[in-house]
């Protein structure tokens, strides 16, 4: 079973160009990426339990219905303090981080049957989801999990040294990252074997498998949400596929 954790929010993209106007229309849905990983891996054949944290609000019930309706094990933490966080993407990125980061450690129920362990950036960039967070891994570690991240960093929506809070936890099995998120970090290509064994490499309409022993590029379908990708790559690996013919797989139309 792969076991998921990370932000669940409600993302309104912009959907005309230009700078923001009384013009500016928004589409409202349920996003992050963690969600939409937790949604592809199911819908790859996965067993997948997700958790999250959403607002006592109508945007937290439209996550869970959604979850719901996808047929997910669902850990949905309900904050009675804090709304649904809050992603608008348009000409700028802006990030209201409210319920997610408040995420608190689950009990010991969550990690049965797990086998895989993935996270994104987001849980660790504020406390106390962060301490959480960093104890969930320990746990995954200690039972043995495969560990997978998506390093989807970005700096309004973390706070303190990133990599310092995960350096403890390398090199991961599985890496998903793109070139905003390595830009920001300051990393390079060949720096990314540091963070983990297999590395997924999103940019310019291609993605780099990188791993000890090969170094390859395949393209990228037309629209393709690189997260939906890693949702359905996680779920073959878990599922005991190795990383080159999983991606093959993937990218492969049907």
């Amino acid at each position: 079973m792969l076991l998921v954790v990370g932000e669940a929010l409600i993302e309104l993209q912009a959907e005309n160009e230009g700078a923001f106007s009384p013009a500016t229309a928004f589409a409202p849905r349920p996003g992050g990426a963690a969600l939409t990983e937790a949604l592809a891996a199911k819908a790859g054949g996965a067993r997948v339990r997700f958790l999250t944290r959403v607002g006592r609000d109508a945007a937290g019930g439209w996550i869970k219905k959604t979850l719901q309706q996808a047929g997910l094990e669902a850990t949905v933490q309900e904050d009675p303090a804090h709304a649904t966080s809050l992603r608008l993407r348009g000409p700028d990125t802006l990030i209201y981080r409210a319920a997610d980061a408040q995420l608190e450690e689950p009990g010991e129920a969550f990690f049965e049957g797990g086998t895989m362990l993935h996270l994104t950036a987001w849980p660790f960039g504020l406390d106390p989801g962060r301490t959480h967070a960093i104890k969930l891994v320990r746990e995954g570690i200690r039972r043995g999990l495969a560990l997978s991240l998506d390093l989807n960093y970005h700096p309004r929506a973390f706070r303190g040294d990133f990599l310092e809070v995960i350096r403890p936890f390398m090199p991961f099995s599985y890496l998903k990252v793109d070139e905003e998120a390595a830009g920001h970090l300051g990393l390079k290509p060949g720096e990314l074997f540091q963070l983990a064994a297999t590395v997924l490499f999103f940019r310019s309409g291609r993605v780099r498998l990188l791993s000890l022993l090969e170094e390859q590029d395949f393209p990228l379908p037309e629209d393709a949400v690189p997260e939906a990708i890693y949702g359905h790559f996680l779920a073959r690996v878990a599922g005991g596929e190795e990383p080159e013919a999983a991606l093959k797989a993937v990218l492969t139309p049907a």
